[in-house]
């Protein structure tokens, strides 16, 4: 199975089938304990200029502007994105919601192909002429905050946001809602895809530990003496040497086979920062747990534990060791079992199961998270209605009338995703942290009404764990999925991750000296590992990393911080 096709097979089934339903439907079940999505007004009491107080105006989240306003957007659009007969990004039923219910006419400047996108929209920043709202990537948000070209949503937010909308927004623990906000300001609304469901976790083909009577991995030397053990030991009983232990590849921090959490064993956090002993936000790569990591990696290689050949290989090549039934360990994503489905179908014995990240000490590890977020919606500075921006983000969460607004108008319509038309749109970052909850409870149980309805991903984990407990090989893909969200639940619910310290888009340093110094640090690392050099390069490198850009960086960063 091809890397990407695997990649976007599980996407579609964690991510989109908990999203498509829910994302225009959003529970607000009171009996779940889910916000309600119901329009609530309120008043609240503002002061004049000498200090009395004096009613405001009602305040309606789902009302409409009076008089109606006409709001100027601008957006990517995908060439291939499918409209029903008469209907265009200009005339659908998002754009006539947006009218009809808040006295909003949406106007769209011009709309891009994502590859032209960024492209267009640097030109309209560099000039100015800027839309009433648009959606920018962390790059283009941290320089219009930079220019002081963002409107604060600080009140709009508070004021106009359905309890659902600010759950949603909150669900990440602040993160993406701290990332946005500079000097007290709101800046831009935040879009979280999650940073947990990429968070590291080790993966062990069991069946052959149980052929080697070796115990499950509770240590780093367990992690060691497992994979001595299937280099030398034969598990695959053929009589060869020909398996090996530890699967890498050339990127080694590859997002599904990386090596980021056997560096965690060691307390070391490549390439995100992290806070020293002093308050200060320093690179992870750089830091001395690091040299540690990879003088261990070198004795590795060395003995045979990691292929020879990882430094030319690709994922694909990974992927193809372990569906052929050569390798034994990875360091990898949640779903990381899935790329070895057809080598299960070779194999019903092969069995690859998740495990906690073991530690090189007697300090519980903690696997490291990435920031996730790539993508802001934001509103120029004196726009006048800023609580459109908060009203369409409403939409996009709201319980509508099925009668008025059915599913086949605002979600999907056969092959066409009519939510894609929604100019601001949502997300839930811990959607399938909610899963496990209540798959787990649904399992427990045996009663599927606890389900969540509107995010069918859950009924399809339910009915694959039902079948793996018959004995159905069909459910093991998503029975190992749903160990590795345990873990991550786990984890999650005892502040158990690291997350990078600094949350933002690149800074400008980064933009033009990043890929250099990433490609420096990546052929540094992998000649260490392959024993090319000695392990004291790693000083070397540090040196260099922060000549060539690396203290511009860290100063940048350090701004950062105390712009918060």
């Amino acid at each position: 199975m091809k890397g990407r096709t695997a990649r976007g097979i599980l996407a579609s089934v964690l991510a989109l089938a908990t999203v498509f339903t829910a994302a225009c439907s959003k529970n607000n079940e009171g009996k779940d304990g889910q916000a309600s999505g119901t329009p609530a007004s309120s008043a609240e009491a503002t002061a004049t200029a000498t200090g009395s107080p004096k009613p405001a105006a009602t305040v309606d989240p789902m009302g409409k502007i009076d008089p109606p306003i006409e709001v100027t957007a601008v957006r990517p659009l995908d060439g291939a994105t499918k409209f029903a007969e008469g209907e265009s990004i200009d005339k659908n039923a998002w754009n006539q919601l947006y009218e009809d219910e808040f006295g909003i006419k949406l106007k769209y400047l011009w709309v891009a192909d994502p590859t032209q996108y960024n492209q267009k929209l640097n030109v309209a920043m560099a000039s100015g002429k800027l839309p009433d709202i648009m959606p920018v990537d962390a790059t283009q948000f941290n320089q219009l905050v930079e220019a002081d070209q963002l409107e604060d949503l600080s009140a709009a937010l508070e004021q106009y946001g359905l309890p659902i909308t600010k759950e949603l927004l909150k669900k990440d623990g602040g993160l993406g809602l701290d990332s946005a906000t500079f000097g007290g300001k709101l800046l831009g609304i935040p879009v979280n895809p999650g940073a947990v469901d990429n968070a590291p976790l080790l993966w062990v083909r069991t069946d052959w530990l149980k052929k080697l009577n070796l115990p499950e991995p509770k240590t780093m030397d367990d992690v060691f003496k497992i994979a001595e053990a299937f280099v030398n030991q034969d598990p695959d009983g053929n009589g060869k040497k020909d398996t090996y232990g530890l699967g890498l590849d050339k990127l080694l921090y590859d997002p599904v086979f990386g090596l980021a959490g056997f560096f965690n064993g060691y307390h070391a956090y490549p390439q995100i920062w992290v806070e020293d002993q002093a308050g200060k936000y320093v690179y992870g790569s750089i830091q001395p747990q690091m040299k540690t990591a990879l003088a261990k990696l070198q004795e590795m290689y060395k003995s045979g534990l990691i292929d020879r050949e990882f430094g030319v290989k690709d994922i694909e090549k990974l992927i193809q060791m372990g569906n052929s039934g050569k390798l034994g360990l990875f360091y990898g994503v949640m779903y990381g079992n899935s790329y070895f489905a057809e080598g299960r179908k070779l194999d019903p014995a092969m069995d690859w199961m998740p495990f906690e990240l073991p530690s090189v000490d007697n300090q519980k590890v903690k696997p490291q998270l990435v920031f996730p977020i790539g993508k802001y919606f934001v509103a120029k500075k004196g726009m006048k209605h800023p609580e459109a921006l908060i009203k369409m983000l409403n939409a996009f969460s709201y319980d509508w009338d099925r009668n008025k607004y059915p599913l086949t108008k605002i979600n999907q319509d056969g092959d066409i995703p009519k939510w894609m038309y929604a100019l601001v749109t949502g997300s839930d970052p811990t959607q399938n942290l909610d899963m496990v909850d209540r798959v787990s409870k649904a399992l427990e149980k045996n009663d599927e009404s606890l389900l969540n309805a509107k995010a069918p991903g859950q009924k399809i984990f339910y009915d694959s764990l039902r079948k793996w407990e018959k004995g159905d090989s069909e459910g093991w893909t998503y029975a190992r999925i749903y160990d590795a969200q345990k873990l991550l639940s786990a984890y999650n619910k005892n502040n158990g991750f690291y997350m990078t310290k600094y949350i933002a888009g690149p800074t400008a340093t980064m933009v033009e000296k990043g890929q250099t110094l990433d490609k420096m640090e990546l052929e540094t690392f992998t000649k260490i590992i392959m024993g090319e050099v000695s392990i004291d390069a790693f000083d070397e490198f540090v040196a260099n990393w922060k000549k060539l850009g690396g203290d511009k960086i860290t100063e940048e960063v350090a701004s950062w911080k105390a712009s918060k």
